[in-house]
């Protein structure tokens, strides 16, 4: 018997651990890339792959492979980072414990320093092939509403016209100008990964407010704020890390020149109400930001600084 499903998810647009090794491995594929990573550009992949890498050490699932083979096909749906344009590969496949995500650049005009999200899909076959290949093994993610976000990956556009900073260790603390490229790429990933476009993220949201129980936990029990488009945190909310400080939340909608916004507490609790299995331990690439005085003088810099961070337009269905 085949069955025939088309689907779109809601879309938007080496850290050590000293834990479990990491189950997830994000891949980037440069087919779209536009020129932003190429050529005498080269360089910027290595901070891409440090905001990869850090995802990598925490997430712990696993991932079922898709592969597509004779009657059984699955087709990847998303937004061209070069163009914005929608792509449909046929045939795509994923290996376990594997995500894929396009990125490139492109003049995203406005404000916009990114757009990110996860892909859509449109999938022919068996049943057993549907829920590998759309569910990806995560049983949570099929049942309503889903407990759970399975996806194949995504796709990322950066701004190609903005003044970046590519730090090739993001480790260190040093001041810097332009826009941390580092910090947009969590961003970025984030949004792949669900926060703010997974159906998953969705059954938590009442009243301009998220109100997942891990996320809570990290707010001091309280249910947290959210931007108009509920696909953000409020601006200025803050968290700790790792249990200790104050600071500027990575899933917050803007981000100041010259600052660095790493993934806090709160972003992370946020990956585990979503469905993700979280390590306990943060990787030790996350370095804490400076102190809390730092943040009054990075927001003191907004008006001739401040960018936004966003999702991607959601793909049309294959």
């Amino acid at each position: 018997m085949k069955n025939r499903n088309s689907i779109l998810l809601p879309a938007m647009l080496a850290g050590l651990l000293a834990g479990p090794a990491a189950a997830v491995t994000i891949h980037f594929d440069y087919s779209y890339d536009g020129g932003f990573f190429s050529g005498s550009n080269l360089s910027r992949r290595t901070t891409l792959d440090a905001a990869g890498q850090y995802f990598s050490a925490l997430l712990q699932d696993s991932l079922a492979a898709i592969d597509s083979n004779g009657s059984n096909q699955f087709t990847a749906v998303f937004s061209r980072p070069d163009s914005g344009a929608t792509a449909n590969l046929a045939s795509f496949d994923v290996t376990a414990d594997t995500l894929t995500v396009f990125v490139g650049g492109r003049d995203l005009g406005g404000n916009s320093l990114g757009l990110g999200g996860p892909g859509g899909y449109s999938i022919s076959g068996t049943q057993s092939f549907l829920n590998q290949a759309a569910y990806r093994g995560e049983s949570g993610a099929q049942t309503n509403p889903p407990t759970d976000f399975a996806t194949w990956g995504g796709s990322i556009s950066f701004d190609a016209d903005s003044a970046w900073y590519f730090d090739s260790d993001p480790a260190s603390t040093e001041s810097f100008s332009g826009f941390d490229f580092y910090s947009v790429a969590l961003h970025e990933l984030g949004h792949v990964l669900g926060i703010g476009t997974a159906n998953s993220w969705s059954r938590w949201l009442q009243g301009g407010k998220f109100t997942g129980l891990e996320s809570k936990l990290v707010n001091g029990g309280q249910d947290v704020l959210l931007s108009a488009d509920a696909a953000h945190w409020q601006s200025g909310q803050t968290s700790t890390i790792n249990g200790l400080g104050s600071y500027q939340a990575a899933m917050t909608p803007n981000i100041a020149a010259g600052t660095r916004k790493n993934f806090t507490d709160l972003d992370l609790a946020a990956l585990s109400d979503i469905g993700w299995e979280v390590a306990a331990t943060t990787p030790a690439r996350q370095v804490p930001l400076p102190e809390p005085a730092y943040w009054l003088f990075a927001m003191g810099l907004a008006a001739i600084g401040q960018r936004l961070l966003g999702r991607d337009a959601a793909p049309l269905p294959g």
